[in-house]
């Protein structure tokens, strides 16, 4: 038998379908389109800012809701053994085990979409777009694509 129990958490993008991401390094946000970060040729991923490539750059909000998710599992998991002890041993003369208070559950409120001060980026060495701070697009940046640094605007 398969324990194994899954949820799909939907990330949001803006209205021109940029995904809102967030490096773990140097905690710099900005976005990329959910097709490029699922195109094959996509090897990498640069963070603009710091220039560092890593295997994820969920952004907080994603973290927390999948705690909250797994830890709602938990205490809908312990409610039902708890409750199923009671039924057990409500007639054993033996042992006593009364249910105590159900485990409440937390809100699970979706993730919206985010707005910042983002503006495109067109990346010539990828022929491919990235929404990053303004100041960033002024200083200059890596691009997230090939890692190659790129002047500011």
């Amino acid at each position: 038998m398969d324990n194994d129990i899954k949820f799909e958490i939907s990330v949001p993008s803006d209205e021109e379908g940029y995904v809102l991401l967030k490096c773990p390094s140097c905690g710099e946000k900005f976005m990329l389109t959910a097709e490029d970060i699922e195109d094959e040729s996509t090897v990498d991923i640069w963070c603009p800012n710091c220039g560092l490539t890593h295997d994820n750059y969920l952004d907080d909000d994603i973290y927390e809701l999948a705690e909250r998710i797994v830890e709602n599992q938990v205490a809908e998991m312990l409610n039902d053994f708890s409750n199923s002890l009671e039924k057990k041993f409500r007639n054993s003369k033996n042992i006593k085990f009364e249910q105590g208070k159900e485990i409440k559950k937390e809100a699970e409120l979706s993730i919206g979409r985010k707005t910042g001060d983002y503006e495109e980026k067109k990346y010539l060495c990828c022929f491919k777009t990235a929404k990053i701070s303004s100041i960033k697009n002024f200083e200059g940046s890596y691009c997230p694509f090939c890692g190659e640094m790129i002047d500011g605007d």
